[in-house]
């Protein structure tokens, strides 16, 4: 008796297992959902920082908002891979439909990257022209880095927001001992440095002819460009267009693939066309 009440019961215990074990994978693709959106919208809050004042024809805010999103471009492409993996782990329809309008946006994403490589291009262009050739004139231009970080130094209420300024311009950082400083003396320390640091720039403009700064510029625009290739890649890995079954990276992987038997086609048919033609030119 005894016998047949364990053996009933084990069925029971494997059904309470089963529903355990979905419990906690719906959990966990829950928790991957939620730390996906918690990257999405710190992605997004970075940007929109970015992005405000917007400067459309600034050169500089230009390549420093291309410089924010290629910086942070692996929040979403975390959130994205999070998302799939919620999928894989507990398939459901809203989760799906979810990772579907993600696929859509991730195409903008991947098209977004690639206009980024003309903007880096025209940006650097317009700085060397520009800003660059202030240096010749022996003063600053509107969009000199330096000069925008002693407007910085020079408005700010404290010394935390002159560090959080010229973390923002990419310019040197305050050392705690500095930051004890009172104000005024510390402003005048970072205002003589940057003026030291403007005269060192025209000093080694005279001599080399060449402006340090603008391989500096030539060095992000390629480290930027070759990042959004690879971020436009990486995108369109996660893209998917509606009504199609693979991602787009594979699509335009597929096309070149196509395109290039064609050629190949095409060229051997004219290889054939030359060889008839002089077989019977020569008969």
């Amino acid at each position: 008796m005894q016998r047949q009440v364990v053996m009933d019961s084990s069925p029971n215990l494997d059904v309470d297992s089963l529903g355990e074990a979905r419990h906690r994978r719906s959990a966990f693709a829950q928790q991957l959902k939620l730390a996906a959106l918690a990257l999405f919208l710190f992605f997004i809050t970075v940007v929109v920082n970015a992005l405000v004042p917007p400067l459309l024809l600034n050169p500089a805010w230009l390549m420093r908002l291309a410089s924010v999103l290629i910086s942070n471009a692996f929040l979403p492409l975390i959130g994205l891979a999070l998302i799939r993996l919620a999928v894989v782990i507990q398939p459901n329809k809203k989760l799906e439909d979810f990772s579907q309008s993600l696929a859509r946006w991730a195409v903008l994403a991947a098209i977004g990257f690639l206009f980024l490589l003309p903007l880096q291009l025209w940006s650097s262009w317009r700085l060397i022209r520009q800003d660059f050739s202030s240096l010749d004139k022996g003063s600053p231009s509107p969009e000199d880095p330096l000069l925008a970080m002693e407007r910085a130094i020079r408005q700010a209420p404290d010394a935390n927001a002159i560090q959080t300024s010229l973390t923002i311009l990419r310019g040197p950082a305050i050392t705690p001992q500095d930051m004890a400083r009172p104000l005024p003396q510390l402003k005048q320390m970072l205002l003589a440095s940057l003026q030291e640091a403007r005269a060192n720039l025209r000093k080694a403009k005279e001599q080399d002819g060449a402006d340090p700064r603008t391989w500096v510029l030539f060095q992000d625009v390629l480290r930027f460009s070759m990042a959004s290739l690879g971020f436009a890649a990486a995108f369109a890995g996660f893209a998917q267009r509606k009504g199609a079954r693979s991602s787009l990276l594979n699509e335009v992987i597929s096309n070149a693939r196509f395109q290039q038997v064609l050629n190949r086609n095409a060229a051997q048919k004219n290889k054939l066309s030359s060889k008839r033609r002089r077989s019977s030119s020569r008969r």
